[in-house]
């Protein structure tokens, strides 16, 4: 599996394709958050989570799945705010998800 991610605040969200992608190490990776990665039906397909339009600038991340099943994208707008605001228990591993990997991020293994 290949793992690609960024964390960023963006001014507009028009064309988010120049975000620039970094690949995270596996290594760094714990085993709870590879588990849900490969078993949470939310990490089935790509689709988008959070809410834009909840701050200026806008918090964005974006999370890219390489396996042997394909690629899959996942957006995820204003994690913060919107998890606080309409979260429910079946968002939190996608919530932990996402906190991992800009924790990882703010770490310098990115």
């Amino acid at each position: 599996m290949k793992i690609l991610y960024r964390h960023t605040m963006l001014e507009d969200l028009g064309d988010r394709s120049d975000v620039d992608l970094a690949e995270l190490p596996l290594d760094h990776v714990p085993e709870n958050i590879l588990e849900i990665i490969r078993k949470h039906e939310a990490f089935q397909k790509s689709r988008t989570f959070g809410a834009p339009g909840l701050g200026h600038p806008e918090e964005y991340e974006k999370l890219v799945l390489e396996d042997e099943s394909g690629r899959k994208v996942f957006e995820y707008f204003n994690r913060g705010i919107s998890y606080m605001a309409t979260g429910t228990e079946e968002d939190r591993p996608v919530f932990q998800v996402f906190s991992n990997f800009v924790s990882l991020q703010d770490e310098g293994h990115v």
